[in-house]
């Protein structure tokens, strides 16, 4: 490979036999456009010292590539996947060169699904693709380094740092795209007691925004209603197994 890199593969590593047999081998076997070039920057969290967004904001910082693919550690690519990648990259600036993420499953502005990929659950293919979303799943997210965009490291887990990701975006007017650029990853997420706390901070910071994003988050993990801190105050305070019915 000569030349600078057109993309960099950034990944949060807990696990280096998973990332070696998955998204390593993978990458290491794909067929590529003559004269292209990547990179591949795995970020060590074997000690669990940093958040997803910690070590993947550390990989886009030292990344030289054009475009940043930030991916799980158990994502396997196929073989042709950087050639439809750069074809869906095409397709998305025809309808916006100001695009701010692009992933492969997400959620629109109206709660509807989109994208392409399979996990343990099947194949999740929600077309006409490509499409404009307000969320994406982290399983794989695109962006562009001159986008200058990052990780909010305020959300210090490992839920939500996506979807957060693209309210960012829409919020300084770069849109966010879900492709068909299907790939394999294997697991099908878990939302635990983590994901409810990354909720309630998420909440917090686009409540006061939400005349830019909407007033409702839709995730591919769940639907977050952006309350006003009153209603949070009153919903924490409430038995879990009772509901309030509070002004909307």
């Amino acid at each position: 490979m000569s030349g600078p890199p057109i993309i960099s593969f950034i990944t949060c590593v807990s696990s280096w036999s998973k990332y070696n047999s998955e998204v390593s081998a993978s990458i290491h076997a794909l067929n590529l456009p003559n004269g292209f070039s990547y990179e591949n920057l795995p970020i060590d969290n074997t000690q669990n010292l940093f958040s997803a967004a910690e070590a993947l904001n550390q990989g886009i910082q030292r990344s030289t590539g054009t475009f940043l693919v930030l991916c799980h550690q158990d994502v396997v690519f196929p073989l042709d996947w950087v050639i439809r990648l750069l074809q869906n990259i095409k397709q998305v600036e025809k309808l916006d060169p100001d695009w701010g993420v692009i992933g492969l499953a997400g959620c629109c502005h109206d709660g509807s699904r989109s994208g392409h990929v399979l996990d343990p659950h099947g194949e999740f293919y929600h077309p006409p693709l490509p499409h404009k979303v307000q969320t994406l799943d982290e399983l794989c997210l695109i962006i562009r380094k001159e986008s200058g965009l990052h990780f909010d490291e305020h959300l210090d887990h490992f839920h939500l740092y996506g979807a957060d990701l693209c309210l960012t975006a829409i919020a300084r007017g770069m849109p966010c795209f879900a492709i068909d650029c299907a790939l394999e990853h294997n697991s099908g997420g878990y939302k635990g007691e983590a994901w409810y706390a990354q909720k309630e901070k998420l909440m917090r910071k686009w409540w006061p925004k939400r005349d830019l994003v909407g007033n409702r988050v839709y995730t591919t993990s769940g639907t977050i209603r952006l309350h006003s801190p009153f209603v949070r105050l009153l919903r924490r305070l409430s038995p879990r197994n009772k509901r309030i019915l509070v002004p909307r």
